[in-house]
């Protein structure tokens, strides 16, 4: 059974996604706002960066899958990181990304109906995971995750800053805080590895939840901090 799931979780991710891009393409249930198009409507593009998430990952884990074990794990073996930082326990790659993007991301959409700063602190952990891939890329041929990370990361990230900076969607403090939330939310990812080799997985396991809702939680301190009112919504 624990063999099945190792290979199937990305896929279930996968259907997940495919699910909320029919939902985000045909219904209204995804949107906070239907008197203005949904690729102005600050939830809907909130979804929109969920389901992008489940798609990358099932790229990521899903296609890049061989002889019972995830290739990119493999990489990590073969370039020295497992061993830099403390023996990563294979638990930690599936568990870091459900917990963000079945529960975490998921979790910011919702939120964003009422808090749309807060709802899309997605923004800048989706602009370093592009980027990253884009350089895994372009220096060393690495193309686990690419596809999705350039094509579908990279643009949704262009176009939400684009919309929400000319239709006015969140306050401009507002838009910084929630790019700037993403990106601390991916340096707390990497930090995951020195907690390993220095904590342990004792520590590591709470961690890895702390670190899914961590955009959210600095969007929500900042907002808080430099007085941003994240539940003001201007429509177009």
């Amino acid at each position: 059974m624990y063999d099945i799931l190792w290979a199937a979780w990305p896929w279930i991710g996968f259907g997940m996604g495919i699910i909320l891009i029919i939902q985000l393409l045909f219904r209204d249930n995804l949107r906070s706002n239907t008197n203005v198009s949904r690729l102005k409507d600050p939830t809907w593009l909130s979804w929109a960066m969920a389901a992008a998430y489940l798609i990358h990952v099932s790229e990521e884990y899903g296609i890049y899958f061989a002889n019972g074990q995830y290739i990119l794990i493999q990489n990590f073996i073969d370039t020295g990181l497992f061993s830099l930082f403390g023996q990563i326990p294979l638990f930690f790659f599936p568990m870091v990304n459900i917990s963000l993007t079945w529960i975490a991301f998921p979790a910011a959409a919702i939120i964003s109906k009422k808090h749309p700063v807060i709802g899309l602190s997605t923004l800048g952990f989706v602009l370093v995971n592009g980027l990253t891939h884009m350089g895994a890329m372009i220096n060393g041929g690495n193309f686990m995750g690419g596809a999705t990370g350039i094509f579908i990361f990279l643009p949704l990230f262009i176009w939400t800053f684009y919309a929400c900076s000319k239709y006015n969607l969140l306050p401009k403090k507002g838009l910084i805080i929630a790019a700037a939330s993403g990106v601390v939310g991916h340096i707390g990812l990497f930090g995951l590895y020195i907690i390993n080799k220095f904590c342990g997985s004792m520590v590591l396991v709470p961690s890895i939840i702390i670190v899914a809702f961590l955009s959210m939680i600095v969007a929500w301190i900042l907002c808080r901090v430099l007085n941003v009112d994240d539940t003001k919504k201007v429509s177009s």
